[in-house]
């Protein structure tokens, strides 16, 4: 495969991963409104290591890789929360 076909696959994986990510930050936004209404916190430690450990494990040989793409994505998330007026 040429190079340029590589980078033309790269850019259509990351208009799916923008697509996504976009559709995770609704979610997000969702939770934070379930969030307020509740009392509830963003930040719940043992949920996140949950999850870190399990897209770890799944991704094999880019598990580390993978934990901190998913760690991102999580403090992005919990930003999101916050800015959306819910306490910490």
């Amino acid at each position: 495969m040429e190079l340029k076909e590589l980078r033309n696959e790269i850019n259509q994986i990351d208009d799916e991963i923008l697509d996504l990510f976009l559709r995770r930050m609704d979610v997000a936004g969702q939770v934070a409104a379930y969030k307020r209404e509740h009392s509830l916190p963003i930040y719940q430690p043992q949920r996140e290591q949950e999850i870190l450990e399990s897209v770890s494990i799944k991704a094999g040989a880019l598990g580390g890789y993978a934990k901190v793409l998913f760690a991102t994505l999580m403090d992005l998330s919990k930003q999101y929360q916050y800015d959306q007026g819910v306490a910490k």
